[in-house]
């Protein structure tokens, strides 16, 4: 995703976010693994968990700065399973992550924007 100064965040071209969750969908499915949003949810916070982990080891817990762009393939793989879970909350719960990426997208716009007046700094 591209966000430049004045212009709103355009996504890179590929399966949007509706095919990604399509596609979580249909490996949970053809392998049995269907869950309920609870369940999905604890799962989503387990794998966060593991990706904190990984990152902060391969960074000498934050004694050594990671690099843009130069994550080791562990910490690729743990960020790839955390998209899995929380889209397949997403799934469970009967959300679009697309629609709730997209209304927090412009709700940050709006929050931070040039006309905005402070306020949090976090979501």
């Amino acid at each position: 995703m591209e966000v430049t100064e004045n212009r709103p965040a355009r996504p890179a071209p590929g399966p949007g976010l509706d095919e990604m969750q399509a596609a979580v969908r249909s490996v949970r499915h053809r392998h049995g693994l269907e869950v309920t949003a609870g369940v999905a949810l604890l799962d989503a916070c387990a794998e966060l968990g593991e990706l904190a982990g990984a990152y902060l080891k391969d960074t000498a817990y934050a004694d050594r700065p990671g690099a843009a762009g130069v994550a080791t393939e562990r910490v690729r793989a743990e960020f790839g399973d955390v998209l899995f879970a929380v889209l397949s909350f997403a799934d469970a719960a009967g959300l679009s992550a697309r629609q709730q990426l997209a209304a927090t997208l412009e709700r940050y716009e709006t929050r931070f924007g040039p006309t905005a007046r402070g306020g949090e700094r976090h979501g």
